[in-house]
């Protein structure tokens, strides 16, 4: 019983040990909220906002659209702070590379849909 008890009590602080000093390798230095903005430079996309949020070095959208259809944006962001990004709203999709800074990013886009092709510049300043 004691034997039982002195390894249920080293299997607990093996796991406190673990689960205390493990890297936080998940998280990102460019995580966090922020505001982008997609303009056009070729064809007739226009300007357009979207919110950005970075969990992990993972994106995500939190708000935009475009043509009445929110936009779902998605991609990834390395610890060196290059990105790929792809944004799906309706039928529309478009991709876009780039890089983060501390508080700034930019990048380039092309994107396709019903009424043709379009690209240009992206910019994102954290919240």
């Amino acid at each position: 019983m004691i034997e039982h008890r002195q390894r249920l009590r080293a299997l607990v602080v093996t796991f406190a040990v673990v689960a205390f000093t493990a890297p936080a390798s998940a998280a990102s230095r460019f995580d966090g909220v922020w505001n982008m903005t997609a303009v056009t430079t070729s064809g007739h996309c226009g300007t357009i906002p979207v919110g950005m949020l970075i969990i992990g070095g993972r994106i995500s959208s939190t708000s935009g659209s475009y043509a009445f259809n929110q936009i779902a944006l998605s991609g990834r962001v390395s610890p060196s702070g290059s990105t790929s990004l792809r944004a799906v709203t309706g039928p529309r999709v478009a991709y876009g590379v780039g890089w983060f800074d501390s508080d700034e990013a930019h990048g380039r886009w092309r994107g396709t849909g019903p009424s043709g092709i379009c690209y240009g510049d992206w910019v994102a300043t954290r919240e």
